[in-house]
Order: C-alpha cells, then sequence, then structure tokens
C-alpha cells in the first residue's frame, strides 16, 4: 500500500473530474497542448521542400561521363553464316562495326567501370528466317538492333549506331 500511496498524494498525481475525465495540470509531461492546423502545414511543406533539396543535391553532385568504343559481339553469326550459305549468300560483314557511346554515373563509379562490365551485342538468330525468305538473285542487305548492356546505375547516351547492317552477296557473283 505504500507505492500506492505515495503515487495518490504526489503534487503532480491526475485528478478524476466529477465528469469522469482525467484532469492534468499543465506542467505533466502528458499533458498535449493543441497545434493549429497552419503549424503543420508548414511543418508538411518544410519537409518536402528539405527533401527535394536533398535529392537534387545527391543526383547532381559527382556526376560524370565515361566515353567507349566497342566492337559489338555477333551472337548467331555462324548459324547466319550457315543459313545464308544454304539460301546462296555469302555474308559480308561492315569494314568498322565499332561502337562509341558516352556512359553517365556518378563519378566515384564510374572511374572503375572497365570494357569487361560493358555488353555491347546483336543478336542474330532473328534474321535466319528473313534470309531463308529473300530472293537469292540480288545482293540484299538485314540489319540488327545493337543492344548495350552496361551496369543498371549507369545511364548510356550518345550511341554512335543503334543498328549493325549485314550484306548478303548471291555466291554466283562472289564477294567483294
Amino acid at each position: 500500500m505504500g507505492k500506492l500511496e505515495l503515487f495518490k498524494n504526489k503534487k503532480n498525481a491526475p485528478v478524476i473530474s466529477d465528469t469522469g475525465e482525467i484532469d492534468r495540470d499543465r506542467g505533466d509531461d502528458y499533458a498535449v497542448e493543441k497545434k493549429s492546423t497552419s503549424f503543420y502545414v508548414a511543418i508538411g511543406i518544410i519537409s518536402v521542400l528539405g527533401a527535394i533539396f536533398i535529392w537534387l543535391f545527391a543526383v547532381s553532385t559527382g556526376t560524370t561521363e565515361k566515353l567507349f568504343t566497342l566492337t559489338p559481339e555477333l551472337h548467331g553469326i555462324e548459324d547466319l553464316t550457315s543459313a545464308a550459305e544454304h539460301s546462296g549468300f555469302t555474308v559480308v560483314l561492315e569494314k568498322d562495326p565499332t561502337v562509341s557511346f558516352a556512359l553517365v554515373g556518378r563519378q566515384k563509379s564510374i572511374n572503375n567501370v572497365t570494357n569487361g562490365d560493358i555488353a555491347v551485342y546483336a543478336e542474330l538468330d532473328s534474321l535466319i528466317g528473313e534470309v531463308n525468305k529473300l530472293p537469292n538473285n540480288s545482293e540484299q542487305t538485314v540489319t540488327a538492333k545493337i543492344i548495350i548492356d552496361a551496369p543498371v546505375y549507369f545511364n548510356v547516351r550518345d550511341v554512335s549506331k543503334e543498328e549493325i547492317t549485314i550484306k548478303l552477296v548471291p555466291i554466283y557473283k562472289g564477294t567483294e
């Protein structure tokens, strides 16, 4: 009974009023003051503006670009060559198939990127069906989209060419 009596006899202890609600003294740790709605709106606006400022700062600082020039790998070139020969063509590739582009990202990260971290390729398997349908009485060209697969946190910009052109020369005319 000692602890309970000490609590009841405290100077700032809550007192139950006639209406059944607890009256609290303004000095009580649990007393809540009501703030106006404009106060909460102002705090919300300041918070949103602060978050936008921090985001803009983080995104804009330390961004740079690094230039790359790579030759795309031709996935499925053997199958395409075989299908072209079966259809009466010889495959002639571009003399300079290199692709130049800029990689944009955070300065600390982009300095560590090497050519081995980026895959540049063209899928040629989808061209086989097209080659089989072409008439072999004249020179034909087919194109394949060049795909640049860079690490996710970088952006690829200023790509020199989007596709690679493959010339199909009829076998009876020979290659040039």
